[in-house]
């Protein structure tokens, strides 16, 4: 039958993964004039996130709104997934 997918590996290059939390890093919220950042990244806040801090939380089903477990994995910028 057909199995439904609950979890899957996500591979990044680092050099990809921290470009896209650079350009997420400085932007506000104007409602409350907060680091967007803060809300993604779960317990770490603004200022202790990191690009794969980032990535965990946005691929974690706990966190209310990711739809399965995301495995985000960062990989050197000159290697390939194994």
């Amino acid at each position: 039958g057909v199995r439904p997918v609950l979890e899957y590996r996500l591979f990044y290059r680092r050099r990809y993964a921290e470009a896209a939390f650079a350009s997420c890093q400085g932007v506000r919220m104007p409602a409350t004039g907060g680091f967007a950042i803060s809300t993604m990244c779960g317990s770490y806040g603004a200022q202790l996130c990191t690009a794969q801090r980032w990535l965990d939380y946005q691929g974690d089903k706990n966190n209310g709104l990711a739809p399965l477990q995301i495995d985000f994995q960062l990989l050197p910028n000159a290697s390939e997934p194994g």
